[in-house]
């Protein structure tokens, strides 16, 4: 008896969703990097009830949600992560491309996104931008505030103040001077406590330290070494609020000497055993350079930061 063969029969796989409309798409991923609708819309140069019909109308052609509804932001979920790892070189390719065509000429109009850490974010950075600022009124500065480094490459920022060299072949990075980390309490401390002469600190003060994020202390311990590791009894991840416990009189904390010399009240401990140099570097983008206001923001703040550091470094060397 023969068998009869089965024929193959042809299915055509589901066309899925359509994701030819680049108005959907350029929503979505100003969505993500602002977190809200309001910001995506002011970067859009557009309204926040035109952003969120776009959201609704990339969602349903999806089947499917990109964002958890949080309290003032809107979280990417797993599926909208995914997404945008895919569609941001392209919305930065865009820019690009607009930024080619549109700066014809030396005018400093325009963007520029700023990633800087904490401290410097809030002690050093606002005060170099509002001059440039006020120099150049069509200027506009966006300030990403952030102690991780951030990823210069997925345009994440057109330019960054770090405290290492780039390794990058395509970014670009001048050194614009050395600062360093050392141990510092405030005078209340000093006068409840007395100064420290070793790390057995009194059992009724504490040490300031990071929570989720790479403690440096131990790298900046020289010469001997305590007897036990360092208990930061007040932990955070924010620079501003181990600053603030420091303030209050009762613990002791690290600070960039360059900034805590301009806040009243703090005296340097410990300085023959806690100190970290660090580098500090202005790293942007190669082909960004050619634009007139990142060239603008690129000179002056690098100048400004220059100063500042040379400066702070003749003023400790004086000490």
């Amino acid at each position: 008896m023969s068998r009869i063969k089965p024929q193959a029969i042809d299915i055509e796989p589901s066309p899925g969703p359509r994701l030819d409309d680049w108005n959907l798409l350029r929503a979505f991923v100003a969505i993500v990097e602002t977190g809200t609708l309001t910001g995506a819309a002011k970067r859009l140069k557009t309204t926040q009830p035109s952003v969120g019909r776009h959201l609704r109308e990339l969602e349903t052609s999806l089947g499917e949600t990109l964002f958890v509804r949080l309290p003032g932001r809107l979280q990417p979920n797993a599926r909208a992560q995914a997404l945008y790892a895919t569609l941001a070189p392209m919305g930065h390719s865009v820019r690009d491309a607009e930024r080619l065509f549109t700066e014809t000429d030396e005018r400093i109009v325009g963007v520029v996104r700023l990633a800087v850490a904490e401290a410097y974010a809030y002690h050093v950075v606002p005060e170099m931008l509002a001059t440039m600022l006020s120099d150049e009124p069509e200027l506009e500065i966006e300030l990403s505030v952030s102690n991780r480094a951030e990823n210069l490459l997925r345009r994440e920022a057109d330019m960054a103040v770090r405290f290492f060299r780039p390794q990058q072949d395509s970014v670009i990075a001048r050194k614009v001077g050395d600062a360093e980390l050392g141990l510092f309490a405030h005078e209340r401390y000093l006068e409840r406590f007395g100064e420290p002469v070793d790390f057995g600190f009194s059992a009724s003060s504490f040490v300031t330290g990071f929570d989720r994020e790479q403690v440096a202390i131990d790298s900046a311990i020289h010469g001997e070494r305590p007897q036990a590791p360092l208990r930061f009894r007040f932990r955070s991840d924010s620079v501003l609020a181990l600053q603030a416990a420091v303030q209050t009189g009762y613990g002791i904390g690290m600070y960039f000497v360059d900034i805590a010399a301009t806040l009243p009240g703090l005296k340097r401990v410990l300085v023959d055993k806690v100190r970290l140099p660090q580098e500090v570097w202005l790293c942007a983008h190669d082909e960004l350079r050619r634009s007139s206001r990142m060239r603008y923001v690129w000179e002056g703040l690098g100048d400004a930061l220059e100063a500042r550091l040379s400066a702070a470094s003749a003023a400790s060397a004086a000490d």
